[in-house]
C-alpha cells in the first residue's frame, strides 16, 4: 500500500489517510509506505510563494511512524522530478514499489503542472495493476482539515485552534530554524 501527498503537517486529515492506508496494508498482510517529498513542491517551483512549513521533516516521520506507517519515501523534489509528469511518476512508483493499492486525498495532484489527478489514478490503474483508493476530505466543525486552514488559524494568531486540527503541536515561528 502506498499513500501519497505532500504531508505537510501530517495533520488529521494526512492521518486519517496514513490510517486507511496501513489499515489495508495490515488486512493484506502488506507493508504500509508514504511517499512525500524533502520540501514543499513550491519550494522550488515558486519560493516566493512557498508555504511555511508546519513541521521539519523528522517531526513529519516520527509523526507518520507514530500513525503506524512502516516505510516512509521522501522524495528530493528535484527539477527533473517534477518535469515528469503524472503518467511516468505513477508508473515509476508502481515499478519501484509494485503497490497493490495508492491512497490519495480527492484533491491531491502529481506530475508536471500537477496534471495528475484521481482521475489518472484511477484509469492507469488496471495497466499499473494498483487499487485506486481516493478519500474524501477529513471534516472537523463543517470544513475540511487542511494545511492551509492551519496556516490560515496561525496566520491570526489561534495556535490553540491550529494545532486542534493538526492533532499535535506545530513548527511555530519562534521554533523555526529552517
Amino acid at each position: 500500500m502506498a499513500a501519497l501527498g505532500t504531508f505537510d503537517g501530517v495533520h488529521r486529515g494526512h492521518a486519517h489517510l496514513i490510517g486507511c492506508a496501513v489499515e489495508l496494508a495490515a488486512a493484506r498482510g502488506l507493508p504500509s509506505a508514504a511517499v512525500t517529498f524533502d520540501r514543499h513542491p513550491l519550494a522550488l517551483i515558486r519560493p516566493e510563494s512557498a508555504p511555511m512549513p508546519l513541521t521539519t521533516n523528522a517531526e513529519k516521520e516520527a509523526l507518520m511512524a507514530a500513525l503506524g506507517l512502516d516505510v516512509l519515501i521522501e522524495q528530493p523534489f528535484t527539477r527533473d522530478f517534477a518535469a515528469q509528469t503524472g503518467e511516468e511518476f505513477l508508473a515509476q512508483l508502481c515499478g519501484a514499489l509494485h503497490p497493490a493499492a495508492i491512497v490519495i486525498g480527492y484533491n491531491h495532484t502529481y506530475g508536471r503542472f500537477g496534471r495528475g489527478d484521481a482521475a489518472l489514478l484511477r484509469t492507469l490503474a488496471p495497466r499499473l495493476h494498483y487499487e485506486p483508493v481516493v478519500l474524501e476530505p477529513f471534516v472537523m466543525d463543517g470544513a475540511p482539515v487542511s494545511s492551509t486552514r492551519i496556516r490560515a488559524l496561525l496566520a491570526a494568531g489561534d495556535t490553540k485552534e491550529a494545532e486542534r486540527l493538526a492533532g499535535h503541536a506545530l513548527l511555530l515561528p519562534e521554533r523555526r530554524t529552517l
